[in-house]
C-alpha cells in the first residue's frame, strides 16, 4: 500500500509536469536531524542522544500553485547516541547513517516580496546503514517508506538563482535489529524525528 501511494504521487507530479507551465530547480542541500534513532521517545531509556548532520542533492519542480519536491539525502552521526545505564538492556551505543530519497507534494503560496512559503505531505524512501552495539556490533541494512510533511520557504537572490530552508517531519521504523535482554528483546532503528535542511537551488528554463 505505501509503495503504492509512493508510485501515485509520482505519477500526479509527472502528469502536471507535460500538462502546465512551471519551473524545475535543481540544487544542493545541507541539513540536521536532532535524535536520530529517537531515543529520546523510547520509553524507558536515559541516553545522550544521537546527532546527525546531512548532505544532498534537491529536485523541485513548480506548476503553479503545486510543487513536486524530491532529490537524494545521505545523512551520517556526528554524535553518536550512547547509552550507558542498562536502561536498554545490552545495548550501549547506537549510529544510525541513511540515504533518504523524499517525494512530496503540496501547494506553493507567494509571500510578497520574499518568494514563496511552500507545504505539502509524502514520504521517503530510506536506505539505512550504521549499526546498533549490543553484545556484539549488529551491522543495519534497511529498506522503508517513512509518512511525513515538509514546509519550505523559498527566497530569490538572482534572477535563476533562490535560498531554501526547509523542515521536515517524518515517521519510519525499521524491523529488529539487535536482539536486547531486559526491556527491549528487539531493538528497532527508528528514524522518525525533525529534519531542517538549507540549499541552493538553480531554476531552469520554463517548459510546457
Amino acid at each position: 500500500m505505501k509503495r503504492i501511494f509512493f508510485i501515485i504521487i509520482i505519477l500526479i507530479a509527472a502528469e502536471n509536469l507535460f500538462s502546465a507551465g512551471g519551473k524545475i530547480s535543481a540544487g544542493i542541500s545541507a541539513g540536521y536531524h536532532h535524535d536520530a534513532g529517537n531515543l529520546s521517545e523510547k520509553p524507558g531509556i536515559n541516553a545522550d542522544i544521537q546527532q546527525n548532520l546531512s548532505i544532498g542533492g534537491v529536485l523541485k519542480l513548480d506548476m503553479g500553485f503545486l510543487f513536486f519536491r524530491s532529490g537524494c539525502e545521505y545523512s551520517y552521526p556526528v554524535e553518536k547516541g550512547k547509552i550507558s545505564d542498562g536502561s536498554a538492556g545490552n545495548v550501549t551505543e547506537t549510529s544510525l547513517s541513511y540515504y533518504e530519497v523524499p517525494a512530496y507534494i503540496g501547494i506553493n503560496l507567494p509571500i510578497r516580496e520574499i518568494g514563496y512559503f511552500y507545504l505539502g505531505g509524502g514520504g521517503s524512501y530510506i536506505f539505512g546503514t550504521g549499526y546498533v552495539k549490543a553484545e556484539t556490533r549488529e551491522k543495519i541494512n534497511e529498506q522503508l517508506f517513512g509518512w511525513g510533511f515538509l514546509a519550505g520557504i523559498e527566497s530569490e537572490i538572482y534572477s535563476r538563482v533562490s535560498f531554501i530552508f526547509e523542515w521536515e517531519y517524518m515517521a519510519a521504523r525499521s524491523s529488529p535489529v539487535a536482539s536486547a535482554s531486559g526491556t527491549y528483546d528487539d531493538f528497532y532503528a527508528d528514524y522518525t524525528g525533525n529534519r531542517f535542511r538549507f540549499g541552493i537551488i538553480y531554476h531552469f528554463n520554463r517548459y510546457r
